[in-house]
């Protein structure tokens, strides 16, 4: 049904079962990208396009431009991979695909960069314990 040339009569007459086909030929597609960019012949063609910035690159300051690689965020099929490729199944890359990639290749990791992040306020240095205590989420208190 999924690569027939010619449509059957059956799915001329109900295009629901047509969306329905097409969706799951989708969540197929998807499912069977996932695992092949997972082996050799996967990984390297993924490099490459790592190499050459295809997914983007960091608009952070201090990544100086660090290419980036996709990754979903769920292994469900249907959840989208981020904000910016909503479009883009999550299913498609995996969880775990830039993991594979930088533990088979592990040249490309990134580097640490050269400059770090001092959290200031008003120019002055905010402290180490301040910044661990900011990080736990304290209750607040109920006033009665």
């Amino acid at each position: 049904m999924i690569l027939d040339l010619e449509p059957d009569e059956e799915l001329q007459d109900n295009p629901n079962q047509s969306d329905l086909i097409e969706q799951g030929a989708e969540m197929l597609y998807g499912l069977i990208h996932s695992r092949y960019i997972l082996t050799n012949r996967g990984i390297a063609q993924m490099l490459e396009k790592y190499q050459q910035g295809d997914f983007g690159y960091c608009p952070r300051v201090y990544c100086e431009n660090q290419p980036m690689l996709p990754a979903g965020l769920s292994g469900l099929p249907g959840e989208a991979m981020s904000p910016r490729y909503h479009h883009t199944d999550g299913t498609c890359f995996g969880t775990g695909f830039p993991h594979m990639l930088f533990m088979v290749h592990p040249e490309y990791r990134p580097k640490r960069p050269a400059n770090q992040f001092v959290p200031m306020l008003y120019g002055f240095e905010i402290h180490l314990m301040l910044q661990a205590a900011s990080n736990f989420k304290s209750p607040l208190k109920t006033i009665r």
